[in-house]
């Protein structure tokens, strides 16, 4: 039998015990929300691995960055109700296809060939021989509104203009390159296991009305290259394509003697084409917040990124860090010590 007395010693424990539970809980079971702050940073110089051809140690580093994003707990919601730099994000924002297995092996994919087209720009620029092959031109995208929206969807491969086989995304522009809009092409395209000739009609280019294009995204496919020595680029388990810049200057700086960063600790996020373009990625008022806190004194960033981007990521670094928009490869080369790249043209 348990005495009033009793009880009332007993009471007080189990309210406490509770407490503990219930706060233990706080910090341990995840609820429908994401994290979102600075993440790590890596020296890309250090993960560029050169073998069969002569390459050179820099005191400085040139960073990539990245953006942490982690489940939340009730206890982390609080925490990050109370920082200024960290953003709560639903499922839908983290993953919109709504299967996170899916989207990662995309950003895997987007990180590997960020990798290889980062090679190819990288040789390009220190006017290194190299030899890219594949199997064709591969469609991310097609322009709704085109005439080849109705003939053309993403996942089909181009391998032939005109009768001409085509190989690889470079290929393809080379062949349409002096054509008009208005111009009707024959396009080779395999769909599965069909290929079949098409007319498409082409369209005007944003950027120069006389030139016609198709109106697709597109990239090699089953690209592969060729540089008669081993380069290899060591991305761990980071993933996602906003390292390309980045690992665009690593391969420049280890296989050119002087240091491009000067010595200095350089951060450097945006995604790299083939033709050395820059484009803009997300999180860069949070990665230049990571590139403050590891000590970078110069952030390098894309210069198509967007005004409220912008204005968030100069909110965040205030004065801390000298900051340059950047459009292509070059452009980034003229804020860096080039003295150790013999014949660069930073106007290219």
């Amino acid at each position: 039998m348990v005495t009033p007395r009793r009880r009332e010693r007993v009471w007080p424990w189990a309210v406490g015990l509770l407490a503990v539970i219930l706060v233990a809980l706080a910090f341990i079971v995840p609820v429908p929300r994401y994290l979102e702050g600075p993440g790590s940073t890596r020296n890309t110089v250090d993960l560029v691995t050169v073998r069969g051809h002569e390459s050179f140690d820099s005191d400085g580093a040139i960073l990539y960055l990245t953006v942490s994003q982690r489940r939340a707990t009730v206890a982390s919601l609080i925490g990050a109700a109370l920082s200024a730099n960290v953003e709560v994000r639903t499922p839908e924002e983290v993953s919109p296809s709504g299967d996170r297995r899916q989207d990662r092996q995309l950003e895997q994919a987007q990180m590997d060939r960020s990798k290889l087209t980062a090679l190819i720009v990288a040789f390009d620029v220190l006017g290194l021989p190299l030899t890219v092959t594949g199997e064709g031109a591969f469609v991310q995208y097609v322009e709704p509104d085109s005439p080849a929206a109705a003939v053309i969807e993403a996942g089909d491969v181009i391998v032939g203009v005109e009768g001409v086989g085509v190989t690889t995304s470079s290929e393809l522009r080379d062949k349409l390159a002096g054509k008009a809009p208005g111009e009707v092409v024959t396009v080779t395209r395999t769909r599965g296991e069909t290929t079949e000739d098409i007319a498409v009609e082409l369209i005007p280019a944003e950027d120069d009305a006389t030139r016609g294009i198709l109106g697709v995204v597109i990239q090699t496919y089953n690209e592969s290259v060729d540089t008669g020595f081993s380069v290899e680029l060591d991305s761990g388990k980071v993933i996602g394509p906003s390292a390309g810049l980045a690992w665009t200057l690593g391969i420049i700086d280890r296989l050119t003697p002087g240091e491009l960063s000067g010595g200095r600790t350089v951060a450097v996020t945006g995604t790299i084409d083939s033709s050395g373009e820059v484009g803009a990625v997300g999180g860069v008022d949070k990665k230049v917040l990571a590139a403050i806190r590891d000590g970078a004194t110069l952030f390098l960033y894309p210069a198509s990124t967007s005004d409220e981007s912008l204005q968030k990521m100069r909110a965040a670094a205030g004065d801390k860090i000298e900051m340059h928009p950047v459009s292509t490869v070059y452009e980034a080369l003229d804020y860096l010590d080039t003295s150790g790249i013999e014949g660069i043209d930073s106007q290219k």
